[in-house]
């Protein structure tokens, strides 16, 4: 399975909404989700057999919400998923009072 569909399927299991890469809903906790950067690994025959994909995931909640417990959910599920989490930054976005909370992950593939 590619792993989008993997942490797309974790992040359903947070219970609040998920979006790739943006969210239109009116929800004041979501989450969205978007692929980082990718490497091609383990190459033979003039071509790479492994993906390695880094994935971001934001979740989004007001400063007076429980985010912690909805970040802590996030990571036990992704990290039960099979992702390596490589860093987790607490943004505050002023203008919004919004608690941004940026999830970087990566997961190996195989090519088909």
């Amino acid at each position: 399975m590619k792993s989008e569909k993997v942490l797309e399927e974790a992040l359903e299991k947070v219970g609040v909404p998920v979006e790739y890469y943006q969210y239109f809903g009116t929800e004041t906790e979501y989450i969205v989700y978007n692929e980082e950067a990718e490497e091609l690994t383990n190459h033979g025959d003039n071509k790479p057999h492994n993906r390695i994909i880094w994935w971001q995931v934001h979740i989004f909640a007001q400063k007076e919400s429980e985010f912690r417990s909805i970040k802590k959910k996030t990571e036990e599920s992704i990290t039960e998923a099979g992702f390596y989490i490589t860093d987790i930054v607490t943004l505050y976005e002023k203008e919004t009072r919004t608690i941004h909370v940026v999830i970087s992950c990566n997961m190996g593939e195989t090519e088909e």
